[in-house]
């Protein structure tokens, strides 16, 4: 427990809203909150239903405006946008904002104006362990709850163990923030956060805007061969139709490891036999579809992808090894991951096409900066 940190006063009763009406008078109510309080932060956190059901939802949004706490529910009200409005007028806190960010863009077209995440700043700080509960027990000595972290959200009505959970997701988040902003200032990190999350934001927005091309190579499709690839994509396809049909996530009916597994085993001419617990006619369908890609032209199979790098030169490895040695011994000395300076990845990229600036937040680059320079006299782009 951090020996400065005061453990927060306990959440009032929150307010669960399930019609317009009643969000509208929340809303007017905390309009003339915020403009009262001295303190203009609010807190988002959302929960969705991705582990239960095919069609991903937003079905929980849990709100903290300066103390004040309300559970709304966007599976009983359509338009949320006067909600979203109220937010974007404040800094809004995050804890882990990415996937929060990415089901507030696709249900509602949203972008919060402002956005800060409590787990990019512990990160900055040096934390190793930087979930909310980890967090909020280091700082606080307070225990949270993880029963509902896997439940259903999309039930109706939710219990009141679930409505506790996630009441405690956005309680501690303002006195969280005080904390790490405070360490942030005090290191000279803040404006690290601030370009950190303003990354985030643009990193979910281009990420969701790309297109996405054969969906069905999933990881690890890269050392499989057409044939092993004709069989991943049969398989995948039949998966999607199961899962829509049962109204399941494709994982319940079988994972993407598996179904790789499953073509390289086709592809070794090894026996394949379906997941213990299966419907018989999902056992049928899934030896129909082995023996019609076994039967298929082998010219209608996919290629392999052609790998956009080309192969590095030993003198292009050479200066990926030192880049790196030299972020490792700049992390070390600021006591954080080195991958928040840059991952090997981007280190290759950094190498191979020049020091792009768009690879790079600013104050990764002035870390990094000393570790360029001396690598100015070696060769990094192919020729």
């Amino acid at each position: 427990m951090d020996p400065s940190a005061q453990t927060p006063v306990p959440a009032a009763d929150h307010e669960f809203i399930d019609t317009p009406a009643h969000l509208e008078q929340w809303l007017a109510s905390m309009r003339e909150w915020m403009e009262r309080s001295p303190d203009k932060r609010c807190c988002l956190d959302t929960e969705a239903d991705s582990l239960h059901h095919y069609h991903e939802k937003l079905c929980l949004l849990q709100v903290n405006c300066a103390g004040r706490y309300a559970l709304v529910d966007p599976l009983a009200i359509a338009d949320v946008s006067p909600l979203l409005e109220l937010l974007d007028a404040h800094e809004l806190w995050f804890h882990g904002a990415d996937y929060d960010l990415t089901m507030l863009r696709r249900t509602y077209g949203w972008r919060p104006r402002v956005v800060r995440d409590t787990q990019i700043a512990a990160r900055l700080l040096g934390a190793r362990h930087f979930g909310l509960a980890a967090l909020v027990h280091h700082h606080f000595g307070l225990e949270l709850c993880k029963a509902s972290q896997k439940a259903d959200w999309s039930r109706r009505p939710l219990p009141p163990n679930m409505l506790s959970y996630a009441v405690d997701d956005v309680r501690y988040l303002l006195p969280l923030a005080d904390l790490l902003v405070a360490g942030l200032r005090e290191k000279g990190r803040e404006d690290w956060f601030h370009q950190s999350c303003k990354s985030l934001q643009e990193d979910v927005a281009a990420r969701d805007n790309a297109p996405r091309e054969d969906p069905w190579r999933v990881n690890g499709c890269g050392r499989l061969h057409p044939k092993g690839l004709a069989l991943l994509k049969a398989m995948w396809e039949w998966r999607e139709g199961i899962a829509r049909e049962r109204d399941l996530p494709c994982f319940k009916i079988m994972s993407n490891k598996q179904m790789v597994a499953y073509a390289e085993q086709f592809e070794a001419s090894q026996p394949l036999n379906p997941p213990n617990g299966w419907r018989p006619r999902w056992k049928k369908e899934f030896f129909d579809i082995i023996t019609a890609v076994a039967g298929s032209d082998a010219a209608s199979w996919p290629s392999r992808p052609r790998k956009s790098k080309g192969r590095l030169t030993d003198a292009q490895r050479d200066e990926i090894d030192r880049l790196c040695r030299f972020r490792d011994q700049v992390a070390g000395s600021l006591e954080i991951e080195p991958s928040l300076i840059a991952s090997r990845g981007t280190i290759e990229e950094l190498v191979v096409q020049g020091t792009p600036d768009h690879l790079l937040m600013g104050w990764q680059h002035q870390l990094l900066a000393e570790g360029i320079r001396q690598g100015d006299d070696v060769a990094v782009t192919t020729g």
